[in-house]
């Protein structure tokens, strides 16, 4: 007979990222970036977000995007389950997990960058 024990926990972080641009164009164009790379990476079965080095395919696809600033690992928190939108000049992501590759992409890209736990500040309430 074999007994496995195990522990683990329940959590949300209900995190929420607001990325303000100085203009509506780059809103658009960091949203169609986050839409193309997620779109890559699902589809790109070479794409290994455990590894150390990224993949010669990950590694050309990047360097066509410019994009040289995330590790693996952060990378693939753009395959997480998360939600974008973008109104105006602002683009917010919500999600449940630690997404810090959008913050770095947004910072990247030139945004003002505000994050929250919308547990502790609901959106629909006045602060």
């Amino acid at each position: 007979m074999k007994i496995w024990n195990s522990y683990g926990s329940e959590h949300s972080l209900n995190l929420v990222i607001i990325g303000s641009f100085k203009e509506e164009h780059e809103a658009e164009a960091f949203e169609q970036l986050t839409e193309k790379v997620t779109r890559f990476l699902s589809e790109n079965s070479e794409f290994d977000v455990e590894a150390d080095r990224f993949d010669r395919k990950t590694l050309d696809f990047l360097g066509k995007e410019n994009l040289f600033s995330l590790t693996p690992q952060q990378l693939g928190h753009l395959l997480y389950d998360v939600h974008v939108s973008r109104h105006g000049k602002e683009v917010r992501i919500s999600s449940d997990d630690d997404v810090n590759a959008f913050i770095s992409l947004l910072i990247y890209k030139g945004a003002k960058v505000e994050v929250f736990s919308a547990h502790d500040y609901p959106e629909n309430e006045e602060v």
